[in-house]
């Protein structure tokens, strides 16, 4: 993976300067000296200075987290090409909508949700049904049901993907931000606008609901 777009680029070397994005929609970077390395501040301290348009901070917040999000947008949609976009998409509507960001928010649920929107925004666009998958995993279905009980890691790692495309996509999330992206019931909740409880019930749910298909 060597490019976004031609926003980003995964080589920092290459990466150029958020100037040139800023002037793309139409704002005006205003450097603003950085009183300390900027690595070693905060996600929240570099989001705030993305918000007083010192835009070349984004940059360390992309180093950052290109990788752990474009791992979520490919987890939901097992798509490569797709999820390289939809990270690009991420960090153009950081820039876009920095002024939405609420200092002192912690910026990783707040990246997230940028990510589950521009996956939603995805969905809906394609009409994004796994029409596919599905067809395919009923048909081994109709087999015996042997496709969800190999033995070998990589048919293991398949056969995760297609009973995970039988979730519904709410499901599909919630697994995904809680099982595999690490995010505790009281982030997943704030994500969602639910309680902390709540946001447990539906990973519960959605977990009996994976082993059912998985095991089915």
């Amino acid at each position: 993976m060597t490019r976004l777009g031609g926003f980003f680029l995964f080589h920092k070397k290459k990466c150029p300067s958020l100037v040139t994005i800023a002037q793309t929609f139409g704002t005006r970077c205003k450097p603003t000296p950085t009183p300390y390395p900027v690595e070693t501040r905060s996600d929240e301290e570099l989001m705030a200075a993305v918000q007083a348009d010192d835009l070349d901070q984004v940059v360390p917040l992309f180093e950052r987290y290109q990788g752990p999000l474009f791992n979520f947008l490919y987890r939901l949609t097992n798509d490569y090409e797709a999820s390289q976009d939809l990270t690009q998409t991420v960090f153009e509507r950081l820039l876009k909508y920095r002024a939405s960001y609420r200092p002192g928010q912690p910026f990783r649920a707040w990246a997230y949700q940028l990510a589950r929107n521009a996956h939603t925004d995805h969905w809906q666009r394609r009409q994004y049904l796994r029409t596919t998958d599905v067809v395919e995993v009923e048909r081994q279905g109709a087999l015996g049901g042997a496709a969800f009980r190999h033995t070998a890691a990589v048919d293991r790692e398949q056969d995760l993907h297609e009973a995970m495309a039988l979730l519904s996509p709410a499901q599909h999330e919630i697994l995904v931000l809680h099982r595999f992206q690490g995010f505790s019931y009281e982030e997943i909740a704030e994500m969602l606008g639910c309680t902390a409880g709540a946001a447990k019930v539906k990973a519960h749910r959605a977990l009996q609901a994976l082993r059912t298909i998985y095991f089915d």
